[in-house]
């Protein structure tokens, strides 16, 4: 019979115990089977911390001419691009005919000074290795980032505005981290990360940095299972060499090789920047100083997501759809884990191609990648083999970025009503504490303020201006270098100063050194002219006026003494007679005995802001320490201000909302403080994701405006998460909500001079001021007869309080320590403060603002004093009937004032249509035959435009100083046939 096989030797197995014997010595000895085979590469330049290799050897010959340059992660080598020849991105690559580079940071680890790496190293070695390869090959250079490397391609595409850099590539590259934390609000995520770096924070500053050990050895940790089944896989092929050598690189990197310390400095900013206050999405990164945002990214992008990725999920990765909305944008999904984009057979043989595709097409020597249009292509039997280890790299990555996560989850679902509770606890209480607390001997000031903050957070960036950034250290060195320059100049403690300047860092510097010196600056603008700023100066003693350069001239006209500040390293053209206090070396002033650094108490005059007084003229508002305070930290916990946001201020700093609220409630808050020249309604988004601001201030009609723009798909992809400010009408309320939300508004009013501070916190009243803040002054609101223009009394001659719904004047009480002289000039006093109101000895603020008050202890504004209108109709606001007008939906912008008629006062409407149309007669008649009789102008005036003051309200005084006929399309009422008629 004849045999149908071979019976299996008995030797076998004992060849294969010798065999795997042999291998395990082997493997013990030199810890290895065999080196790890790479492709030929030459380091062909050398760019600080940073090498440039160039793949293919020499007989390679590309076939597209321009460089693409591979970017790695940071915690990883160069090689994740060539951890094995069959695995290989760049031998893939190179054989596709592109001209392939990588740029190598090395190991930090074991290079001189590699450990105090910063993220800005890195950045800044790849911006000088763009510039380098452009000038070598005379082509723009494609980049190719895969995970944390993606990002760097993103920041530095941005960094450098696109110039130079042909297109992106990035793989599992996420832009929004705070979406790496699955069911977690996306609010919620952001105070999560901020507690997490506050435990992070102390050990990350003891270690030099994260070792590559850690990170191998993190893996292992992690996945103790998958590690040992790992193990017993191994043992089981130990037998068969060419096995093992076949996977000797897979081992070999991710059993450590493969991994390289993450420097300290570079760690630390990454979790600040962009785990903690997600700045990715956001925009306002800092780069070199620079703030960045990828809404400068204007290259064409393609960007892979791993369906299987749950490093960078999906929906983190898709985020640079909101990101960046001035690029050309292009998906590619791959059902791969994260490490499986760019290694595993499945990048080989579908990732890479589509790279090199994607060059080809974008150079323009080849078609658009069919796979741009194609549903993605299945997941191939064997990528599931290496995907094992994706799991393990995922478990690390995220216990890096978010260890808190699952604990989060533990602790309930309703995350956001807890996150509101824990803002309040963290950023509210402790604010609102120090308004209550605070006495008249109490130490407080913006000089103090900028102190305490350049003591705990020195590096910390204090304010952002035209993209650059300056730390609270920096700021107050300046500060105190100012300081002493006043002090040479012979400024003393409690003399007033003028302070003249445009928009611009040394406005606020200056402020704060003339603070912290204990002298009172008086905030002028110069857009005012000369007889206004006369006027606002008269009888203050003040000897001294600090002025930038543009400024000087206007300066030396009102005072003898000049000091001029700012634009040190500009060429300039100062005039003669006045110091240069840019040239004074602090280091040469000695500091005398009696300067004491910011000693000014509640009690204390802070500074003086001119406003437009009754009666049109300018009125200097004495502010204290104690005002300045209110409006400060009033604000910042008001709007729960904290150091992940970054608080936008486009109003001008001599304008109480600027320099008391806006840059006041920023500093206290620990915010990034983003300083605009101006508001301008075209360049407003920009500035928003240039800087990433988080939170606006605004004044007046200023949210009006940003409404002007035609709406487009972005407006609902921008960082704000809340507006705040004081004017908001309800309609302009709603418009911003509906178009650009989710984003909350919060109306409040704030005195100039009297400690009175309401807040609408919960903004569930569309148009109410809300209700005062803990600590603020007691409030009344007092009967007022606006004809005879006199407070209404009792039988024992008190005021009389308002019952709801009923208009009346707000008074704010003062306490005896209040300083009574904080108001310009006896006849001003006695128009400010009234005594006996309640009771025999009481002294109390008049505000002349208009409030009334709902069943809820709400207050709504009504208007001025001043403008209540006496009309044949009865008392009417000029406010409700601009209210009114809106409703009409050709109207952009009305304002209305009332003009003396037949011993009565007659509504007159100036309004400005959409598009600067003509006013459609018709149109409106059929709206205004609805009004109420006290709700319908006598005149209707149409006009191109509406002047405005610097705090964004309509210029009613010069409106009022027009002749009504004066270049205007003017309408008047007929009382006859009820109908508006040309004039």
């Amino acid at each position: 019979m004849a045999r149908t096989g071979r019976k299996p030797s008995w030797r076998a197995p004992f060849r294969r115990i010798a065999m795997a014997t042999e291998n395990a010595l082997e493997l013990a000895r030199l810890g290895h089977f065999t080196e790890p085979e790479h492709a030929p590469y030459k380091v062909v330049h050398q760019i600080r911390i940073a090498r440039l290799r160039r793949y293919g050897g020499d007989d390679h010959h590309p076939t597209v001419e321009a460089p693409l340059l591979l970017i790695p992660p940071l915690m990883v080598t160069a090689d994740i691009y060539d951890v094995a020849p069959d695995i290989s991105g760049v031998t893939a690559l190179t054989k596709l005919g592109l001209d392939v580079w990588v740029i190598d940071f090395g190991s930090p680890e074991q290079e001189e000074g590699g450990m105090k790496r910063t993220l800005d190293d890195h950045i800044t070695a790849m911006n000088d290795s763009i510039d380098w390869l452009r000038d070598a090959t005379g082509h723009d250079v494609h980049l190719v980032g895969y995970s944390q490397g993606g990002m760097f391609a993103y920041q530095l595409a941005a960094y450098r505005a696109s110039e130079g850099i042909a297109s992106l590539v990035t793989f599992g590259s996420p832009v929004d981290i705070h979406r790496a934390l699955p069911k977690i609000d996306d609010t919620i995520a952001g105070r999560l990360f901020e507690l997490a770096q506050g435990a992070l924070d102390k050990p990350i500053d003891k270690l030099e940095g994260l070792p590559g050990f850690l990170t191998s050895t993190g893996f292992k940790l992690l996945a103790a299972n998958k590690e040992v089944s790992q193990l017993m896989d191994f043992v089981r092929k130990l037998h068969d060499r060419q096995a093992l050598e076949k996977r000797e690189a897979r081992r070999r990197f991710l059993g450590g090789e493969g991994f390289v310390a993450w420097p300290g400095p570079a760690l630390k900013k990454f979790i600040d920047e962009f785990v903690v206050h997600n700045r990715m999405l956001s925009g306002g990164f800092v780069v070199a100083g620079r703030t960045v945002t990828l809404a400068d990214i204007t290259c064409p992008v393609m960007f892979f997501v791993g369906e299987r990725d749950t490093i960078a999920n999906e929906s983190a990765v898709r985020a640079i759809r909101g990101a960046a909305p001035n690029a050309e944008l292009f998906e590619v999904s791959m059902r791969a884990g994260h490490f499986g984009l760019v290694v595993g057979s499945q990048a080989v043989s579908f990732a890479w191609p589509t790279v090199a595709s994607w060059v080809r097409w974008r150079e323009g020597v080849g078609p658009e990648p069919s796979v741009l249009q194609a549903p993605p292509p299945l997941e191939e039997p064997e990528e599931a083999e290496f995907d094992e280890v994706d799991f393990d790299v995922e478990l690390f990555y995220q216990t890096i970025l978010g260890a808190v996560g699952a604990w989060w989850q533990r602790v309930g679902r309703s995350a956001t009503d807890l996150g509101e509770q824990l803002d309040s606890l963290r950023w509210q209480v402790p604010r609102l504490s120090v308004l209550q607390q605070m006495q008249p001997d109490t130490r407080v000031s913006l000089g103090l303020a900028l102190s305490e903050q350049a003591a705990s957070n020195p590096e910390g960036t204090f304010f952002l201006w035209e993209g650059r950034a300056f730390s609270y250290a920096q700021t107050d060195r300046r500060v105190d270098s100012i300081v002493r320059g006043l002090i040479r100049c012979g400024v003393r403690r409690g003399e007033p100063v003028a302070v003249l300047m445009g928009p611009r860092p040394s406005y606020l510097s200056v402020t704060a050194a003339l603070s912290r010196l204990g002298a009172v600056p008086i905030l002028l603008s110069p857009g005012r002219s000369r007889a206004t700023l006369e006027e606002a100066i008269h009888g203050s003693a003040a000897r001294f006026v600090i002025a930038d350069p543009e400024s000087a001239a206007l300066g030396k006209e009102l005072f003898d003494e000049v000091l001029v500040l700012g634009g040190a390293r500009e060429e300039r053209a100062l005039p003669s007679g006045v110091v240069d206090m840019e040239l004074i070396d602090p280091d040469t002033v000695d500091l005398p005995g009696w300067y004491e650094p910011n000693p000014g108490c509640a009690r204390d005059l802070a500074l003086i802001i001119l406003t437009a007084g009754r009666g049109k003229k300018p009125r200097a508002a004495k502010i204290t320490n104690q005002r300045w305070a209110f409006s400060a930290y009033g604000a910042a916990a008001a709007c729960t201000l904290s150091p992940r946001d970054t608080v936008y201020c486009c109003l001008p700093l001599h304008h109480p909302a600027g320099m008391l609220v806006t840059v006041g409630g920023g500093l206290v808050g620990g915010s990034r403080l983003a300083l605009a020249t101006r508001f301008d309604p075209d360049a407003f988004w920009d500035d928003v994701r240039r800087y990433g601001a988080t939170v606006v201030f605004y004044a007046g009609d200023m949210l009006r405006e940003l409404l002007r723009a035609e709406p487009s798909a972005a407006d609902n992809e921008n960082p704000i998460r809340l507006f705040a400010g004081s004017g908001v009408r309800a309609d302009v309320w709603q418009r911003i909500v509906d178009r650009f939300g989710p984003v909350g508004i919060l109306e409040f009013y704030a005195s100039t001079e009297g400690n009175v501070v309401l807040a609408n916190a919960s903004g569930e009243k569309v148009g109410a001021l809300g209700r005062p803040l803990p600590g603020s002054a007691e409030v009344a609101l007092v009967r007022y007869d606006f004809s005879a223009e006199e407070f209404l009394r009792d039988d024992h001659g008190l005021l009389i309080r308002c019952e709801a719904g009923e208009p009346g004047v707000l008074l704010a009480r003062l306490d005896v320590d209040h300083p009574l002289a904080s108001f310009t000039g006896g006849d001003e006093a006695g128009r400010r403060l009234l005594q006996g109101v309640f009771e025999a000895n009481d002294t109390w603020f008049i505000t002349w603002d208009v409030l009334r008050h709902d069943g809820d202890g709400d207050f709504w504004f009504v208007d001025r004093v001043s403008r209540m209108l006496r009309t044949a109709a009865g008392i009417v606001a000029t406010r409700s009937i601009e209210d009114a007008l809106y409703g009409f939906p050709a109207l952009r912008h009305t304002v209305v004032y009332g003009v003396e008629h037949d011993g009565v006062d007659v509504p007159v409407a100036v309004v400005v249509t959409h598009g600067n149309r003509g006013l459609d007669l018709e149109a409106w008649n059929e709206f205004a035959a609805e009004l109420d009789p006290g709700e319908r102008p006598g005149w209707v005036k149409r006009v191109e435009r509406i002047p405005m003051t610097d705090g964004f309200r309509p210029d009613k005084a010069a409106l009022e100083s027009d002749p009504l006929d004066a270049g205007a399309e003017l309408f008047t009422y007929d009382e006859e046939i009820k109908e508006y008629r040309g004039a």
